[in-house]
């Protein structure tokens, strides 16, 4: 794998951790986790997702552990010497499983690939198949040498009852922290001792994601005078590894140029907003 094309440091990677540290005393207390979405899931997905953690804003990412570019991704995890958060992005909707496909025949249409996402949703699935598809995803990833911050989910999965219902089971026997995606499940989630962020902002997407637009929404919450975790939900990328009748390709490329802006990291800054990922989550609401 050509590694060395995305140009990655550890020197690079030392003064990108030390840059987002920032603190201003007597301002709003805000951590900001932001997250890109769909590490694995190609090559230009991957040299998007390295870029926007090196230069940008970026300090999480979820990885597909059953997408194409799925091991070099964990190459580039590895020379990131674990300073970025990675976690889980439960993939169901897509490709194949991880599973042996006789463990989970609900799940795949006749050609052995997942269902597409709206017909998931017709589907009657399997409560032990689902787990043992996420459970699978969960181990893979150790299995290579990642211990997961978090999980969250390829298109929104959190919305399907049966398989919300397995990842927080599966959340808590590996004690992981889970994206919410709104009010109803981050107030489930904190009933069952799931840690999960105050706020989820997954409006900077498609004609959402735009600087001034992530600049007002955290601006809103610094105005609060509050205590929050926020998380950010991003997908930086390059359009390569995508056809040209891909549904979100120059946004990625958008998406990345906005999250590496430089008056974005300086609004953070003023605004003394502190850049973290689920590990400070992990510790804050667990608890000891």
């Amino acid at each position: 794998m050509e590694i060395s094309r995305l140009i990655i440091t550890s020197s690079m990677v030392n003064v990108h951790l030390e840059n987002k540290n920032f603190h201003v005393k007597g301002v709003p207390w805000v951590k900001l986790i932001v997250n890109a979405d769909d590490f694995g899931y190609n090559r230009g997905v991957n040299r998007g997702v390295i870029t926007a953690f090196n230069k940008g804003i970026v300090t999480s990412t979820t990885i597909m552990v059953n997408g194409d570019c799925f091991e070099e991704a964990v190459d580039l995890v590895n020379i990131c010497q674990n300073k970025l958060g990675v976690g889980l992005h439960v993939n169901m909707t897509r490709g194949k499983p991880v599973s042996s496909p006789s463990k989970v025949p609900s799940l795949l249409d006749n050609q052995g690939v997942f269902w597409q996402i709206d017909t998931l949703y017709q589907k009657k699935l399997v409560k032990e198949e689902v787990r043992e598809e996420i459970t699978s995803q969960v181990k893979k990833l150790k299995d290579y040498g990642i211990k997961p911050t978090h999980m969250d989910a390829h298109h929104h999965l959190q919305y399907h009852p049966l398989i919300l219902e397995v990842l927080m089971e599966t959340a808590l026997d590996f004690k992981l922290p889970l994206r919410n995606v709104g009010e109803e499940t981050k107030n489930l989630f904190g009933e069952n001792n799931i840690p999960t962020p105050d706020y989820f902002i997954s409006s900077f997407f498609g004609e959402g994601a735009t600087e001034d637009n992530l600049i007002s929404m955290l601006k809103e919450l610094t105005d609060n005078k509050g205590i929050f975790i926020v998380e950010v939900m991003t997908h930086p990328g390059y359009r390569e590894g995508f056809n040209n009748w891909s549904s979100y390709r120059e946004d990625r490329e958008r998406e990345l140029d906005i999250l590496c802006s430089p008056s974005l990291k300086d609004f953070i800054r003023k605004e003394g907003i502190s850049l973290v990922n689920y590990r400070y989550l992990q510790e804050y609401k667990s608890g000891p």
